[in-house]
This record gives C-alpha cells, sequence and structure tokens, in this order.
C-alpha cells in the first residue's frame, strides 16, 4: 500500500464524515418541521457518527513494516 492510497482513502473518510454531519442536520430541520421520531432518531445517529469518528482523520495510518 503506497501512501497515495492512504491519503486517498483519507479524504474519502473525511467526505463520508462530513456527508453524516450534512444528512444529520438536516434530518433534524426535518424532524422541527415534521415532528416525526424516525427523523430525529436518524439524525442524532448521523451527527453521533461525525462525532464520535472526526478525529479518525487527524490519526496517522500505521503501515505495515516487512522484515527480511
Amino acid at each position: 500500500m503506497n501512501d497515495l492510497s492512504i491519503n486517498k482513502k483519507k479524504e474519502v473518510l473525511a467526505l463520508v464524515l462530513k456527508f453524516n454531519l450534512f444528512i444529520g442536520i438536516y434530518n433534524l430541520y426535518l424532524f422541527s418541521i415534521g415532528e416525526t421520531t424516525f427523523n430525529l432518531i436518524i439524525g442524532c445517529m448521523n451527527i453521533g457518527v461525525w462525532t464520535f469518528f472526526r478525529e479518525l482523520i487527524n490519526v496517522p495510518i500505521k503501515k505495515k513494516i516487512n522484515k527480511n
């Protein structure tokens, strides 16, 4: 695995987390309009995913070292 693929994976993870945040806020907005519990639950779960995994982007990924 080279550095390019690791950086690409980190970029994709960052985009997925931002998308989760956006969808979570949108679901909370829908909850405030329609008062459906489903939107509240999904919105809270999406924001929770962003909250707990946002620091994962900054953690360096360990490379496997082959000892010959």
